[in-house]
């Protein structure tokens, strides 16, 4: 596979890594894997640190309660990763979120429809966002930030419009009865997690259309010189993160058995720290999609060992700032070493 578009051959992941070099340029790679393997350490570290702390914390029960808890935002942190690869940002996560809630428990109790009628009907409102999201930033030429961050607020709006403000509650619990199902024990919020995530990593591992999000996002002229068709990479880009915030809308409308305009707000704070601290870059064309997996386990496992261990709320907010700024150091030495 070609190295100009900077496309990913999913074949140099089954080569053995080169042994280190000497001197300056051995030292540089052996700091490049500490770095690469640093989240799995770190998530490491604080599952045996709080085992340790706390005699709840490896339970069963307990670590599918975390997987559960951090559904919604590893959904969201998929799309996220595949975004920031072909080098876009959607800022619209947590707005999707609000206004499917709204719009499927809208469907529901003041339509009548069916709950797989609704659920459609969100995924539809995914798709739509995508495409409006698109239309901006590959039609216009809006930046993606800008673009993103002015449909978000545009969305909300529409969400508080349609509410009054107000949470619209489910009488009708057939998707919350559908979400607390375990299928094999494990909740179907964490089936969902994983099969995101490993539809996500075949497609950006071994597809063309996986490898030509990394030539785009590494360097966009080329891949257009090389007859990838850029717009309509981009605009399936966007429909891909609004369809997977659609599908964290529907599980938050399930979960809390109602739609709100206010669901998810600052949702895209904890995106962006899980896909950070996965060292996902800003500038495109390079990342992992299992490194983001782990960005969202540490997440996860941090705010349930601290809940656990009854920290203070003020303390937890604290550690939840220091993980991020954490995140954007990394995100910047991460592209440092891409610039070497």
């Amino acid at each position: 596979m070609t190295d100009v578009l900077g496309v990913l051959d999913p074949r140099r992941l089954l080569r053995p890594a080169p042994a280190p070099e000497p001197g300056r340029a051995g030292r540089r790679r052996l700091s490049d894997r500490f770095l690469d393997l640093g989240i799995y350490v770190a998530l490491i570290v604080l599952v045996v640190y709080f085992s340790q702390a706390s005699p709840y914390f490896l339970t069963q029960r307990n670590l599918l309660n975390v997987g559960a808890a951090v559904a919604v935002t590893g959904v969201l942190a998929a799309g996220m990763t595949i975004a920031l690869i072909a080098g876009q940002l959607d800022l619209t996560v947590g707005a999707n979120i609000a206004l499917t809630s709204v719009i499927v428990s809208l469907a529901i109790e003041s339509l009548g429809w069916s709950t797989p009628a609704a659920v459609l009907l969100g995924l539809a409102v995914g798709v739509g966002i995508g495409l409006a999201n698109s239309v901006l930033v590959v039609g216009v030429g809006i930046n993606s930030i800008i673009a993103t961050l002015a449909m978000g607020i545009v969305l909300r709006g529409v969400a508080l419009i349609s509410t009054g403000g107000q949470t619209k509650p489910l009488t009708d619990l057939a998707l919350p009865d559908a979400l607390q199902l375990r299928p094999l024990g494990v909740p179907t919020t964490v089936w969902i997690l994983v099969a995101v995530f490993v539809v996500s990593w075949v497609m950006l591992t071994f597809t063309p259309v996986g490898w030509h999000i990394y030539g785009v996002g590494g360097n966009p002229s080329a891949a257009l010189r090389a007859g990838i068709r850029t717009k309509w990479l981009y605009a399936g880009v966007f429909v891909t993160t609004g369809v997977l915030a659609a599908v964290g809308g529907i599980i938050t409308t399930g979960t809390s058995s109602s739609g709100g305009p206010n669901y998810a707000n600052g949702a895209e704070f904890d995106v962006l720290t899980a896909v950070l601290l996965g060292g996902i870059g800003l500038a495109g064309g390079s990342g992992r999609i299992q490194r983001t997996l782990a960005g969202v386990l540490v997440i996860g496992v941090l705010n349930n060992g601290l809940t656990l261990l009854s920290v203070s709320s003020y303390y937890q907010q604290l550690a939840r700032g220091a993980v991020f700024v954490l995140a954007v150091v990394l995100g910047a030495i991460g592209e440092r070493r891409r610039a070497r």
